[in-house]
């Protein structure tokens, strides 16, 4: 049997990301925001809130999703020198998660899994309750969750992992309008791939919104076979220093590129009320 789980920090965004990108239809994202993204977090918290408690749970509201490290925020800016500070010690932010934990700057810094996030306020409820009472709380969380956005969009969706595709197939789409379908991004990103490439390096697409991947892939890559391992941060420096080699010699190339993606980027997914890198996720367990 498997039990889907979701984590409780950004449960909000689901919610958020998929009304906010519906259509009064509920098939087509649109391009603009809620009038009060804020407030919409706070009902959408009340009535998740509201619907665990007729089930029998406690329910914290998280008015907020966590907060970006200041570095971190800094390099998703677009502005080359925030970048070279960021990637001069974190590179792309793989082998950095290892080397500096604690730092909250690498891709597997901030983990939230079942409820044990400092972020969230619910991590101690659920700590509280008994291996049975936990598969019931997150059944009941994917029940409510799913309850307010089927309400919300009019969609008849029948689990998490369909909320995930739907929300998927609706920032694709407006990604594919207003990232891929820029002009000026098309013009720069034909020549940050001449660039990478006469620098050795493997480009596997000239789309805007995927040649930002191509110098990182192969370090997530990596850092997935390698994390398996639990590495030591000293086992883990000889990546980093790979890496930041790439992630300098890839800003380099990006440079005027980045910073139009970057401010352009960051602005579609705050229009499409979806945190970068977050939004919703499904942790199964067998």
């Amino acid at each position: 049997m498997t039990n889907f789980r979701m984590p409780l920090a950004i449960a909000a965004a689901a919610l958020t990301a998929l009304t906010g990108c519906a259509s009064s239809s509920g098939t087509q994202p649109s391009a603009a925001p809620s009038a009060d993204p804020a407030n919409q977090q706070r009902q959408n918290q009340a009535q998740l809130a509201t619907c665990m408690k007729g089930k029998g749970f406690v329910y914290h509201p998280i008015v907020s999703l966590p907060e970006l490290p200041e570095a971190v925020k800094q390099e998703m800016s677009g502005d080359y020198s925030a970048m070279r500070k960021y990637r001069e010690k974190y590179g792309f932010g793989m082998a950095a998660s290892i080397v500096y934990p604690n730092e909250g700057v690498g891709r597997m810094a901030r983990k939230i899994g079942d409820g044990d996030g400092s972020d969230d306020p619910n991590a101690k409820v659920i700590a509280g309750l008994s291996k049975p009472q936990q598969e019931a709380y997150f059944k009941a969380m994917e029940a409510c969750t799913l309850e307010m956005i089927n309400k919300a969009t009019g969609k008849k969706l029948k689990s998490t992992q369909e909320a995930a595709k739907a929300q998927s197939e609706m920032l694709e789409q407006i990604i594919s309008r207003e990232i891929d379908g820029d002009p000026k991004l098309v013009e720069l990103t034909g020549a940050f791939a001449d660039c990478l490439k006469s620098k050795g390096y493997r480009v596997t697409s000239r789309r805007p919104s995927q040649i930002v991947r191509s110098g990182e892939e192969p370090f997530l890559k990596e850092l997935g076979e390698f994390g398996r391992q639990n590495p030591t941060a000293d086992q883990a420096r000889p990546m980093l220093r790979r890496e930041i080699k790439a992630a300098l010699d890839d800003l380099e190339c990006g440079k005027e590129f980045y910073a139009v993606y970057r401010p352009k980027a960051n602005e579609v997914y705050k229009r499409a009320q979806l945190m970068p890198g977050v939004g919703l996720t499904v942790m199964a367990t067998k």
